[in-house]
């Protein structure tokens, strides 16, 4: 019986020696879990509202915190905005982001600094990385759903890769859940060999922007004069057509007003003047495109009022003057426009009259400036608008189809010099050399 006891209480001691967690012992691993949900989730999840120079809203989307005071979303969206503002999804509690810490145009992302602090946002480190469904989650009626999605095979261009979904009713800007709740990345919009898609880009592309962050935020206005894209050279264009439903209006612009020459070339390679309306027309004066409100515009919509989001230095040359087919920038009045500058796209092209020499020395008196002889020749045989001189800068000339600029110039328009059938620019074709 003793020798029983004494064989027992040997064991227990050695158990205890081998379990007991000594120096030579290895400690075990913690697995980390990660509780999530979709009531957790939504709370990352932000709504966007960006707006121009003058406060006017621009364009509304989606973005989502991932860490207290950094969004992310999509480069499309904030690029060429004046500021912007954030709100949780589906409220109207905004406020203002500071500004950019990290952009790529591969990716099509930024990543904005925040007023506002949210301890709730999505923990990258522990994204899913290999699933096959997703979801997206949006409100209506102030209760939460969810929206499915398989994910495609994977494409990857060299630079980024991301996965194709088969639900395109899922908005962009959103992120991507796995369904055990974990983050998988962003809903985009990009372009594959085909056309564009909605796509899921991986969370490993927005840490690896994260790690790039600078910590003071840059001003938004400032991601507007940022491209990755490569644009025709002036020396390679003789000019462009204005292709719309009243005809062709054939112009070339000038190399003596570079920034404005440059502009109008990345508008038109952008198709930012397709299907806008000439919403200004003033018999004897002008016509009037290129404002961004005019696209969708309904009957008694005010219009004229949105152009790219940026604004243009006023580039006054006295050798260029309102003649009758001159091309020049529209811009506010001074109350709205204390800067005096040129706005981005809305450009006007002179069908003028004729001016008499008494007409021109009132001018001189009332704007204190004086005509030169070519000038008074000019605004005397060939017509213009001399009023406008020394305002506006003047930027190109038409050089074919002024019998259609005439036409557009005397269409019937009603209170706002808006025509009352529309007239649209179709589009603006370059013209090689």
């Amino acid at each position: 019986m003793f020798r029983y006891t004494l064989l027992l209480l040997l064991s227990v001691f050695i158990f205890g020696c081998n379990s007991g967690g000594g120096k030579s012992s290895k400690k075990k691993r913690k697995k980390v879990f990660i509780k999530a949900s979709y009531a957790s989730n939504v709370k990352a999840i932000v709504s966007i509202e960006t707006y121009d120079h003058y406060s006017r809203r621009l364009k509304s989307g989606y973005g989502f915190y991932i860490s207290s005071d950094v969004v992310v979303t999509n480069l499309d969206l904030i690029k060429g905005c004046y500021k912007a503002k954030t709100a949780p999804m589906n409220t109207d509690d905004y406020t203002d982001i500071r500004g950019f810490v990290a952009y790529s145009f591969n990716y099509n992302l930024v990543l904005l600094k925040t007023q506002y602090k949210n301890l709730n946002h999505l923990k990258l480190k522990y994204s899913e990385t290999k699933t096959d469904s997703v979801y997206s989650l949006f409100r209506k009626n102030k209760r939460l759903f969810i929206r499915k999605s398989a994910l495609l095979p994977e494409i990857d261009q060299d630079t980024v890769s991301f996965f194709p979904v088969s639900n395109h009713e899922i908005k962009e800007g959103k992120p991507a859940f796995s369904l055990n709740h974990l983050p998988v990345g962003i809903f985009q919009n990009r372009k594959t060999d085909k056309e564009k898609q909605l796509c899921a880009l991986p969370s490993k592309w927005i840490e690896e922007l994260y790690r790039k962050a600078k910590k003071k935020p840059q001003s938004l206005y400032d991601l507007r004069t940022k491209t990755n894209k490569v644009y025709p050279s002036y020396k390679k264009i003789k000019g462009f057509r204005i292709v719309t439903d009243m005809g062709n209006i054939e112009i070339r612009l000038f190399n003596e007003t570079p920034k404005y020459r440059d502009n109008f070339i990345k508008l038109v390679s952008d198709h930012f003047y397709d299907s806008l309306l000439v919403h200004r027309v003033i018999r004897n004066f002008l016509i009037q495109t290129g404002a961004a409100d005019t696209k969708y515009a309904k009957k008694d919509d005010v219009v004229g009022w949105q152009g790219p989001g940026y604004t243009l230095p006023m580039n006054i040359r006295p050798d260029l003057f309102h003649w009758r087919g001159a091309i020049a920038a529209s811009k506010l009045p001074e109350d709205r426009n204390p800067k005096n500058r040129s706005d981005g796209s809305q450009f006007y092209i002179v069908s003028g009259r004729h001016f008499t020499d008494e007409e021109l020395d009132d001018l001189e008196k009332e704007k204190g400036i004086k005509f030169t002889p070519r000038q008074r020749e000019v605004y005397k045989y060939t017509g213009g608008a001399p009023h406008l001189d020394g305002d506006y800068t003047v930027f190109g000339e038409v050089t074919k189809g002024m019998d259609v600029v005439d036409r557009i110039a005397n269409v019937k328009t009603y209170a706002v010099d808006r025509p009352v059938k529309d007239i649209r620019v179709k589009t603006i074709q370059i013209i090689w050399k």
